[in-house]
């Protein structure tokens, strides 16, 4: 029995440990982001391309943030204030198609190190809102981005709709 108290009160002391080295995106309204950044367009290939998203880096600390892409699907601008920051995102992520633009904060052990910055459509252009499907893992002083289209979206634009008809 005192083992199992000892075992309890251990993993209680431990959970904000556990939580805290981990990465966690929490929602956030574009008037928190404040600095410098290292602005990462990630796809922009063409007008409402369903991959288009983006991350700023915080430029002055120690954690890199990449995708795990080969380079010519983005592009980085380095050292971008705020203000510019903000223009950039709202020239590329604005348009017809976009209903607003999600910002979250990308925390790593209690520090915001970046945001990540994704359109959401309106429900008749891809079907779903984030049509963009992202994860996060910490790896030394990187954090790689995995990055996916949601199966739906993908079948939808590369095989043709719905592939299943009788037509």
């Amino acid at each position: 029995m005192k083992f199992i108290k000892t075992l309890i009160i251990s993993f209680i002391l431990l959970i904000p440990v556990i939580s805290y080295a981990e990465l966690s995106l929490i929602e956030c309204d574009e008037s928190k982001i404040k600095g410098n950044f290292n602005l990462i367009i990630y796809s922009n290939s063409f007008l409402n391309d369903p991959e288009t998203f983006i991350i700023l880096d915080k430029s002055d600390d120690y954690i890199n943030i990449e995708p795990y892409a080969p380079s010519f699907k983005f592009r980085i601008l380095s050292n971008i204030n705020d203000a510019q920051a903000l223009k950039i995102i709202k020239e590329i992520l604005q348009n017809s198609s976009v209903n607003s633009i999600k910002y979250k904060e990308i925390i790593e052990s209690g520090k915001i190190v970046g945001y990540e910055i994704k359109p959401v459509y309106f429900p008749w252009v891809f079907g779903i809102l984030e049509p963009i499907e992202t994860v996060y893992k910490k790896q030394d002083n990187s954090i790689i981005i995995f990055i996916r289209l949601n199966p739906r979206v993908e079948k939808q634009l590369y095989n043709g709709g719905n592939s299943e008809r009788d037509d």
